[in-house]
């Protein structure tokens, strides 16, 4: 009876764990439809931090079930490269424009690039409670999924590979606004 309580405390746990995720999720999704000025260090920073929590993830997560399995060192480049390819083709999709009275470069659209991040973080989380019964894994414990195990890692790249390519082509795209002094406000909404 106890470890019954005990699940169902974790099973709540989790539950609200995700629900704060989402709503946390959804708050950035709202802020990113509206027209906000690009802020490269800040782009630069958040990704260095994303580097370094994915990067305690594989460790703390998998690191070791990656290593052993072929198939999952395999789909390593594959992941980051699928990433590295849906970061830059969401980034193409945003409309970028100089205000001529600040020169400062704005952003409009990110939204899209939030679904997909937001779409990848709940099937990592999908993949790792199919893989253990646990949300988190079940950080700490021996891998018992296998293959889906190494599917989640291989996730991680993926993520990782996004928001790389994201902070890059922000970087590029900024540059190349100032550079250029383009200056085309948004059209006005509908």
């Amino acid at each position: 009876m106890v470890h019954l309580a005990t699940s169902t405390g974790a099973a709540t746990n989790q539950l609200f764990a995700v629900v704060i995720v989402l709503a946390m999720v959804g708050l950035g999704v709202r802020r990113r439809i509206r027209p906000q000025p690009v802020r490269v260090s800040r782009v630069l920073v958040s990704f260095g931090i994303i580097v370094l929590v994915i990067g305690f993830s594989i460790v703390g997560t998998g690191g070791h079930t990656l290593l052993s399995s072929p198939l999952g060192l395999a789909l390593v480049p594959v992941s980051l490269g699928v990433g590295v390819f849906l970061g830059a083709l969401l980034v193409r999709t945003m409309r970028f424009w100089t205000d001529p009275a600040t020169g400062r470069v704005w952003a409009q659209g990110g939204a899209l690039f939030a679904v997909i991040l937001v779409g990848t973080i709940a099937l990592r989380f999908a993949v790792r409670f199919l893989a253990s019964g646990s949300v988190s894994g079940g950080l700490g414990a021996p891998a018992t999924g296998g293959s889906l195990n190494v599917l989640s890692v291989d996730l991680l790249f993926l993520s990782l590979g996004l928001w790389g390519a994201r902070a890059i082509s922000l970087w590029l795209r900024v540059r190349s606004h100032l550079a250029t002094g383009e200056a085309s406000p948004p059209s006005p909404g509908p």
